[in-house]
């Protein structure tokens, strides 16, 4: 006869079986991999690298669909509509999962909705002057802005983007207020900031780089945790306000209750990627840094950054 322990051995035993069956038996057919941007960019790019080194490891083939609209939101829609079963998963960035949902009500929810399943890329900012700027440092921008408030011009890419949020997050820190200008992209910010129109900007590392080369712009700093291996001769902007950080990520989610199993593969072949000659390459020629995180990492970056945004969106200044 049984005894208690031995029933409870038997049931977990019953409870973990599919979860095992799983795990033997998956992938056996073709992964659906959502993006939510347009073909032929950076980011499709680097979707379409990682789905051939992801399929060379499955063992199955990983097939990109570009689904576009509502600034990702129609893709990440219908990934959480998908199956949980691993054969559709989404690229998705910071942004969308931790920065929209402080901007207007979202079909779904970014945490509940999604399984984290690792860490793809980064990149930061760079903040910039005119090169003819007599602002030298981030020193002589904060005491500018402070002597004279609301003088000091700054250049945006538009609501909600790294670049806003940036500005807005160094006006909070330094307890100062920037005349912001909000433009549709980040190239007629560059334009205007090389005129002499406005006054600074913070800019993504590979475009602001190529600019600094070319003595167009000067660059005071980063906004990375660390200095820029390109330009390590500027500081990072946490070594002048300890903890000032931030780093747009692209990162691979699926549905929400993905098997356990499944979801350990992924994070397990996407740090494998991470670590390739190949991918190092790749990304460091298009102005990316590796990501390495696991499911669980990738996780709590979601959750932390959720509600370090939702408050530095909260105290920013309403537009009329």
């Amino acid at each position: 006869m049984l005894n208690l322990r031995n029933l409870a051995s038997c049931a977990l035993a019953i409870a973990l079986l599919p979860n095992w069956a799983v795990a033997q038996n998956w992938p056996s057919q073709p992964v659906k991999l959502i993006v939510p941007f347009s073909a032929g960019g950076p980011t499709d790019a680097l979707a379409r690298h990682v789905a051939k080194q992801l399929q060379a490891g499955l063992g199955q083939p990983v097939v990109v669909e570009n689904v576009l609209g509502a600034a990702g939101q129609i893709a990440l829609e219908k990934a959480t509509k998908s199956q949980a079963d691993g054969y559709t998963i989404v690229i998705s960035a910071n942004t969308i999962q931790t920065i929209a949902p402080h901007l207007g009500k979202l079909p779904y929810d970014t945490i509940k909705g999604f399984t984290p399943l690792g860490g793809l890329a980064g990149f930061c900012y760079g903040l910039t002057v005119g090169v003819k700027s007599p602002i030298n440092s981030v020193q002589d921008l904060v005491a500018k802005a402070r002597a004279t408030p609301g003088s000091v011009s700054s250049g945006s890419a538009g609501v909600g983007t790294g670049t806003e949020l940036t500005i807005n997050l160094l006006a909070q820190v330094a307890n100062v207020n920037f005349n912001q200008v909000s433009y549709k992209g980040s190239a007629p910010v560059m334009q205007d900031l090389m005129g002499g129109h406005i006054d600074f900007s913070f800019e993504v590392i590979s475009n602001a780089v190529p600019l600094w080369k070319q003595g167009a712009i000067k660059v005071l700093a980063t906004s990375g945790k660390t200095r820029h291996k390109v330009i390590n001769n500027v500081p990072a902007m946490n070594e002048i306000y300890p903890g000032f950080e931030f780093v747009a990520w692209f990162a691979m989610y699926g549905p929400a209750d993905m098997p356990a199993p499944i979801v350990k593969r992924y994070s397990d072949e996407l740090l494998k990627i991470q670590k390739s000659a190949e991918y190092i390459a790749f990304i460091e020629d298009r102005g990316f840094d590796a990501v390495p995180a696991t499911s669980d990492e990738l996780g709590k970056m979601t959750r932390d950054e959720l509600i370090k945004w939702g408050d530095v969106i909260s105290k920013m200044p309403r537009k009329s």
